[in-house]
């Protein structure tokens, strides 16, 4: 059996889009791995903004150890199976 954790990822969440950008720009600086994408659903009133950046679990610690050393602003980060579907919004 497959281990659950495996498909779990994390998601940071804002206030607004200017948190988000300059958070992925300083983790982008830093070299760690992370990408822009929609806040998930599941997430859902956890905060205002519509923006998460997704970090992969390998990363996670390099990732909060940035933000806390340059007081980066972020809402929380949430921990949540892999919300991304490969063929959603694809019409061809």
């Amino acid at each position: 059996m497959e281990n659950k954790n495996t498909h779990i990822r994390y998601y940071v969440l804002f206030d607004n889009h200017t948190q988000g950008m300059k958070l992925h720009e300083l983790l982008d600086n830093h070299e760690i791995p992370n990408r822009i994408a929609p806040t998930p659903r599941a997430a859902d009133g956890k905060a205002a903004c519509g923006m998460a950046l997704l970090i992969h679990p390998d990363d996670i610690d390099a990732a909060k150890a940035c933000m806390e050393e340059n007081h980066a602003e972020y809402v929380n980060i949430v921990p949540l199976e892999n919300q991304l579907q490969k063929k959603r919004d694809r019409y061809c």
